[in-house]
């Protein structure tokens, strides 16, 4: 007897929500799973029996409270065997991890790239790491199907390409999906790195505080990843966010997207490191590492100040228009500490509206460089479990 489609779209839909409100809580009874999602018995229980079966939800006896009575059973997230791959290309790296389908990361490894300039090498480098990787995770992890790779630029969803001819302009056009898909022989995901980076940090946040967020990554590039109603804003064209060519100097320096005085200009990871440099000759070529040696220079608080000032005045104009409860600051600059924290949030309060100053939180990333790697595991753990889950 065929199935009707309507009624197989609405248990996944139920199904769907008790992981989303389980995931938030920790945990959850069936009773508690009704009255929440406003659910009858007989509908939770043909939900909750399906993901007991399909081991993504374990029930346990809860703790006895001092009532009397017996303790309630508690459903709790669970995961079948697999693993997943995670991918994060930076400007001048490539991060590969492999974890378990619990987030529990397995292998990882960095290697330094010219990501810009060469994607056959860089999508080679990634397929050669993968097997290193599953090899090293160890046999137990099960079986391993899905990897997201996270790309520094807007993306061509329908494409599953570099949107832009001028940023990533060697990556222009290429099927980085299908690619790296037929290097690897896994069903392959692209993402926006700084939308990656957000995802991570609204899960890793309080429930509900981070539904309406802006995540910063500061590193090569700057951008943006927005949550808005606690959904992901890509935009028309996968450019939402792309607050790093914004233009904050009519004749500053040339930027690689064609513009001039565009915010990663002035304020990326390298025009820090070169605004430092003279404070400690012949130090390290890392911002970590930099600014550990020039930690407490009042010369290098005022150059990181005025930088997150930068940062801040353009992130003021995001904040009147899209009004936030939160800004988190991720990448390496986010490492450089209170100096650029400060000034970021000095640019807010000055530019908010009267009686707004103060209202936007200005947070480091709680998940710091891991931001972005770890919303590619947490994507491809989602695409892996989706036909089981919905």
């Amino acid at each position: 007897m065929p199935t009707d489609p309507f009624t197989d779209r609405v248990h996944r839909e139920i199904r769907t929500a008790i992981m989303t409100l389980i995931r938030h809580r920790g945990s959850a009874s069936r009773s508690e799973l009704a009255t929440a999602l406003g659910l009858g018995r007989t509908q939770v229980e043909s939900a909750v029996e399906a993901l007991i079966k399909a081991r993504l939800l374990t029930e346990d006896q809860g703790p006895v409270g001092p009532g009397r009575g017996r303790p309630g059973r508690r459903l709790r997230r669970s995961h079948p065997p697999g693993g997943i791959v995670g991918v994060d290309l930076g400007h001048h790296h490539v991060l590969v991890a492999v974890a378990s389908l619990d987030l529990q990361v397995r292998a990882k490894r960095t290697v330094l790239l010219d990501v810009d300039a060469d994607p056959d090498r860089v999508l080679d480098t990634v397929a050669s790491l993968i097997p290193e990787l599953l090899a090293e995770a160890g046999p137990d992890l099960g079986p391993v199907e899905v990897c997201v790779a996270g790309i520094p630029g807007p993306l061509d969803s329908a494409r599953r390409a570099v949107a832009s001819p001028t940023i990533l302009a060697n990556w222009s056009g290429l099927d980085v999906a299908g690619e790296l898909a037929g290097r690897t022989g896994l069903r392959v995901a692209l993402e926006n790195d700084a939308n990656l980076g957000a995802l991570a940090e609204h899960r890793a946040g309080p429930v509900g505080e981070r539904d309406d967020m802006i995540y910063v990554k500061a590193a090569d590039g700057v951008g943006a990843g927005l949550y808005i109603g606690g959904t992901l804003v890509r935009g028309n064209t996968g450019a939402a966010g792309e607050i790093g060519h914004t233009q904050v100097s009519q004749d500053g320096d040339w930027c690689r997207c064609g513009n001039r005085g565009c915010l990663e200009t002035i304020i990326s990871v390298r025009q820090v490191l070169a605004q430092i440099s003279h404070l400690q000759p012949g130090g390290g070529d890392s911002l970590r590492g930099r600014l550990a040696e020039v930690a407490g220079h009042p010369v290098a608080r005022k150059i990181l100040a005025e930088s997150g000032r930068t940062l801040g005045r353009v992130l003021a104009n995001l904040c009147a228009l899209l009004d936030p409860k939160v800004v988190i600051i991720g990448g390496e600059l986010s490492q450089a500490g209170e100096p650029f924290l400060d000034g970021v949030r000095e640019s807010i309060d000055r530019l908010a509206q009267p009686g707004y100053a103060g209202r936007v939180a200005v947070l480091p990333a709680a998940l710091g460089l891991d931001a972005e790697i770890t919303g590619s595991l947490s994507l491809a753990r989602e695409l892996a479990l989706r036909e089981i889950r919905l």
